[in-house]
């Protein structure tokens, strides 16, 4: 089956988490295997993975509604595993007051560091030192191995903002460096354009204006007195009538 880029089956019992979650759903009434859908893409170079599992209702619970979990990861092997492991945890959840006393419980919450849960498992088998100390050390271990999980995953959330922050500053440099590339080049054609005019001939000086003189309005003098700079010039005087 595949839909828009998207498979699905039937989980298979994988050793592991999925064969504990096939387990655990039949222990309280959920006949019908889990089906899951997957996609697998590209992001940014990097291949991941978008998985869901979808559960049924039970028949020993019907009052249990069907749900489902979906998870990211990288490759569909992993993202499956991990999908299964958000599942048993989920479960855990749904059928809370149903798996108080069975081994079910003996699995971590959803969310917390498990300290109330820790304290759970010491409180069983007291009359058995053999069977508290082993429980108590392998909530511990569990639990440990969560917390281990969050922070290495928060530090693979951290790189991952930072390669992408770095491939967005690169597009915008590319984008800059093209941008003043193509600026350049048109300051190039224009000034070779300029060239090619100037070299036609299409720079024109312009020659100074010719002096004539007008015998029949003027006379020597006035020609003279008009090339001489302003402060050489004789300063004219009315004469007074008689």
């Amino acid at each position: 089956m595949a839909d828009n880029g998207w498979s699905g089956g039937i989980c298979h019992v994988e050793p592991g988490l999925p064969k504990l979650l096939i387990l655990s759903l039949e222990r309280v009434g959920v006949v019908d295997p889990p089906e899951y859908v997957y996609r697998e893409y590209d992001s940014r170079g990097t291949l991941r993975c978008d998985l869901m599992i979808f559960v049924g209702k039970s028949t020993c619970y019907p009052d249990v509604d069907s749900w489902f979990i979906s998870t990211t990861g990288f490759r569909f092997p992993d993202t499956y595993r991990k999908a299964a492991r958000k599942a048993l945890r989920r479960l855990r959840v749904v059928y809370k007051h149903h798996l108080q006393r069975t081994s079910m419980g003996f699995f971590p919450p959803t969310e917390g560091r498990g300290c109330s849960w820790i304290a759970r498992m010491r409180g069983l088998g007291r009359e058995e030192e053999d069977l508290e100390d082993t429980v108590s050390h392998l909530s511990i271990y569990l639990t440990g191995l969560d917390e281990l999980y969050r922070e290495q995953a928060a530090q693979l959330k951290h790189q991952i903002h930072r390669a992408e922050k770095a491939t967005q500053e690169l597009e915008e440099q590319r984008t800059r460096d093209a941008h003043a590339k193509y600026s350049l080049a048109t300051l190039q054609a224009q000034w070779q354009e300029y060239e090619a005019r100037r070299g036609i001939g299409g720079w024109i000086e312009e020659e100074p204006e010719e002096t004539h003189w007008d015998r029949g309005t003027q006379t020597e003098d006035d020609v003279m007195e008009q090339c001489l700079p302003p402060k050489k010039r004789p300063i004219q005087t009315e004469e007074e009538s008689p």
